[in-house]
């Protein structure tokens, strides 16, 4: 969530980023005119609540004075504070109830203003780093790097749909069991899925230093709001009925990102690495159509998260380590990839800065998202009220960061497509054989 009083302070330049992200200026102004009734409102809540005390304060004295003498006048403090003067104790304690009334709703009115304006920035998204390259559209990302060649083939590459049928890739048995969009794998496939599970929680854990974890996969909605789905893209999420109310999660992002939620770490215990898996529900409501064969889009479906909640001063080095870790797995498994840096107008709604890691499929001939690596400033941390503090830094909100480390469904095609035979068998990637084994898909 933006800060209201970076709005309040830098309005014109709040616009010029969100500008770049397609996003109108009216959100500004909009949450401006809120910001200044609600100064306006505090200033005299305030003000009351000062009074409040200035007069309670006057008032103890005088009751005991006016015990021993009833005609005790009544202090000065208390009558500016009542702004007139109590005839008696009892006369001033039913002005310092009304008082007291009175500052309360007018807090109670500030309050709910304040709320007004932080669920109005919620639909807002994060500004963009000044070292997010300015685009339109995703024609404008920027390829910040290639790794690996191509593999070349005498015949025609299958696509992996064609070149698992009969092979335990079974979409319509998951078809009669949930609907389109959840595979069902039987045999090979499902040791191939559980042995990329395993290959990448040991190579994150043993030689990238993230801590494992296991977390729920269904959450409150607070928690989903923490990491910046909810409220924007509640359309996507799979929601219990109103007994539970719980959200199926999207992403290990989700819970990962709550784990701190309210705390102040101390700068010295930073960065915090975390690594997950999780399966990850999403309806992809405003994907209908696309990518609808295979495994390329589907509803459910496997993925190793990486998250970092790290100092503002650590941050961008952290987004360069944990992008070289989730390349780390594309290099350890001989997939060719390509490093891209979003522009302002494609990266996520919570992110400043991002890179997308696309392996090539050679089946179906196309660059595909395996990993998103982003920074989110203290987008996410201000929501989750995240908070470091140093000795000589003092207490601010921390940045978090994220991303895929890897995704399974996009990994499986990759290394299914680029590693088949004439004879339609597929050659498993030697770091994957410890997991696997050394057989042939």
């Amino acid at each position: 969530m933006l800060d209201i009083k970076y709005i309040r302070d830098n309005p014109d330049e709040a616009k010029r980023r969100l500008a770049t992200r397609g996003v109108d200026g009216g959100v500004i102004d909009e949450a401006l005119v809120l910001d200044a009734k609600w100064r306006e409102i505090k200033f005299a809540a305030d003000n009351l609540q000062a009074a409040l005390n200035k007069a309670s304060k006057a008032f103890g004295p005088w009751m005991g004075a006016s015990k021993k003498n009833p005609q005790a006048p009544a202090p000065k403090d208390l009558i500016d504070a009542l702004g007139e003067t109590p005839a008696t104790p009892d006369a001033a304690k039913v002005a310092l109830a009304a008082l007291g009334d009175k500052q309360a709703a007018t807090q109670r009115q500030a309050d709910e203003l304040m709320q007004q304006i932080e669920g109005s920035l919620l639909y807002v998204p994060n500004l963009p780093s000044s070292k997010t390259p300015v685009g339109a559209s995703e024609a404008d990302n920027i390829t910040r790097k290639e790794w690996g060649t191509k593999p070349q083939f005498t015949f025609t590459p299958k696509a992996h749909w064609d070149l698992l049928a009969g092979q335990g890739f079974d979409m319509e048995v998951g078809g009669r069991i949930s609907g389109s969009g959840f595979p069902f794998f039987r045999g090979k496939l499902a040791r191939l899925e559980r042995a990329l599970i395993n290959f990448f929680l040991d190579l994150h854990t043993r030689e990238h230093g993230y801590t494992e974890c296991w977390t729920p996969f269904m959450v409150r909605e607070e928690t989903l709001r923490n990491s910046g789905q909810l409220p924007k893209f509640i359309d996507e999420m799979y929601r219990t009925d109103a007994r539970d109310d719980l959200f199926m999660i999207p992403t290990a992002e989700v819970p990962l990102t709550s784990v701190h939620a309210g705390e102040i770490l101390p700068d010295e215990s930073t960065p915090i690495r975390y690594c997950a898996f999780t399966p990850c529900f999403r309806r992809e409501a405003g994907a209908a159509g696309k990518d609808t064969r295979g495994i390329l889009r589907v509803h459910q479906f496997s993925k190793v998260e990486l998250m970092v909640v790290t100092t503002p001063e650590q941050a961008e080095a952290e987004h360069e380590a944990l992008t070289r870790c989730a390349e780390t797995v594309l290099e350890r498994l001989e997939l060719p990839y390509r490093r891209l840096e979003l522009c302002t107008a494609d990266i996520g709604f919570g992110a400043a800065r991002c890179y997308d890691l696309e392996v090539w499929a050679a089946g179906v001939g196309k660059w595909l998202e395996a990993s998103s690596c982003s920074h989110f400033s203290d987008f996410q941390a201000r929501r989750a009220k995240i908070r470091v503090k140093g000795k000589d830094s003092g207490t601010r909100l921390a940045h978090t960061l994220n991303g895929s480390g890897l995704a399974c469904p996009r990994t499986m095609i990759a290394i299914i497509e680029n590693n088949q035979n004439a004879d339609g068998k597929v050659r498993i990637p030697d770091a994957l054989k410890p997991y696997y084994g050394n057989e042939w898909l």
